[in-house]
C-alpha cells in the first residue's frame, strides 16, 4: 500500500473514530470503532471503492448491524479528499 494511501486511510479514520466517535459510540455500542481496510479508485469511471470494518465494542446485537452512519460518516469524510468522485462503499462487521 503506498504511503499516500495509507496517509488518507488514517485521515478518514481519524475523523471518524475521533471527531465523530461520540455518535459511534451511541450507534454501535462502548469501544466500537470504523476501521477502513482499503480504498480503489477507477481513473475509468472516476469512482472510489472503499471497504469499511466497524469493529464492535461491548455490545453485540442486531440491533447495531445497521451500517447507515457508517455511510453517512465516510461520505462526510471523502467528500474533502475526492471531491466530484462517485463513492461506493463496502461495509463489514467484526468483533
Amino acid at each position: 500500500m503506498s504511503d499516500k494511501k495509507r496517509r488518507i486511510i488514517r485521515l478518514i479514520e481519524s475523523y471518524i473514530n475521533d471527531f465523530q466517535g461520540k455518535s459511534v459510540q451511541e450507534m454501535y455500542g462502548k469501544n466500537s470503532r470504523i476501521k477502513i481496510h482499503d480504498i480503489n479508485y477507477s481513473t475509468n469511471t472516476n469512482s472510489l471503492l472503499l471497504e469499511a470494518v466497524i469493529v464492535l465494542g461491548d455490545v453485540i446485537n442486531e440491533e447495531v448491524m445497521d451500517r447507515k452512519l457508517a455511510d453517512i460518516l465516510i461520505q462526510d469524510a471523502l467528500i474533502y479528499f475526492y471531491p466530484e468522485t462517485s463513492i461506493k462503499t463496502y461495509v463489514r462487521f467484526d468483533v
